[in-house]
């Protein structure tokens, strides 16, 4: 269950942090949060005229750029570029996603409709292929310290109107846990934030109308608490704004290592 609010913050002033899904919803979110304090931000989405409008309005020293986060080949180039620009990618919040449930589908309608390799495909790509390969890459990071993986609430309750997308995230859940130790002895602290409801993008509109979504803000708030927190999860959940982000416990999951 989760258990209480995080506190002691630490100064992030300076950083230099990669957002991936920063076009729009939770990564646009993240991106300004991580601006108002003093973090470096450098967005990447397939999203190329949002992303470019969106960092336009952020500004210098903000940058957007083109990522598949599906392809090893622009994960190496985006963090060699950052690394020859700023020196180093401190941070990296691995947040793209997708949902494998059309949008045009009946709330109720049977899911095995979309249980098919096609969805497979492309949801493991940016779920769990994508944030594989972004901790591949932010590995040859020198300064790397922090990485943050945007998971969901049904990476702990299985999602029954999406199974696809619930494997994907459960897979997530279990790949960054498994790597905490090994990353811990390398100096880099990995976090994984698992959400509620949120409106963006990725949610079909009758979800949507059905059931209460948080604001993209609120969770781009609960990332930017994360990262300026010396309290280590790994695990959080940011369920609802009256909650806030509060760390959880898997069961049976491994003693945490002190980063």
């Amino acid at each position: 269950m989760p258990d209480t609010k995080v506190s002691l913050p630490r100064d992030v002033r300076g950083k230099v942090a990669v957002i991936t899904g920063a076009a729009s919803g939770i990564g646009e979110a993240t991106a300004k949060a991580f601006a108002d304090l003093g973090i470096t931000v450098i967005g990447a989405d397939v999203d190329d005229a949002r992303g470019a409008t969106t960092f336009a309005a952020l500004g210098a020293p903000h940058s957007y750029r083109h990522l598949d986060v599906g392809s090893s080949d622009e994960w190496g180039a985006l963090i060699a570029d950052v690394t020859r620009e700023f020196g180093g990618v401190d941070i990296v919040h691995l947040n793209a996603g997708v949902m494998t449930r059309p949008k045009t589908a009946p709330l109720m309608d049977d899911p095995l409709a979309w249980f098919t390799e096609s969805g497979f495909t492309k949801v493991m790509t940016v779920n769990l292929k994508g944030v594989a390969l972004g901790i591949i890459a932010a590995l040859e990071s020198p300064t790397l310290s922090h990485i943050i993986v945007t998971a969901s609430g049904a990476a702990l309750t299985p999602l029954a109107m999406d199974p696809l997308y619930t494997m994907s995230k459960y897979g997530v859940l279990g790949m960054c846990l498994a790597l905490e130790e090994s990353l811990a002895e390398r100096g880099v602290r990995i976090d994984v934030i698992c959400p509620g409801a949120i409106g963006t993008a990725i949610t079909p509109p009758d979800i949507q109308a059905a059931v209460k979504q948080e604001s993209p803000a609120f969770l781009g708030n609960a990332v930017a608490e994360l990262v300026t927190t010396a309290d280590h999860g790994p695990v959080w959940t940011a369920f609802t704004e009256a909650e806030g982000l509060r760390r959880y416990d898997v069961p049976g999951g491994p003693v945490s290592a002190t980063v």
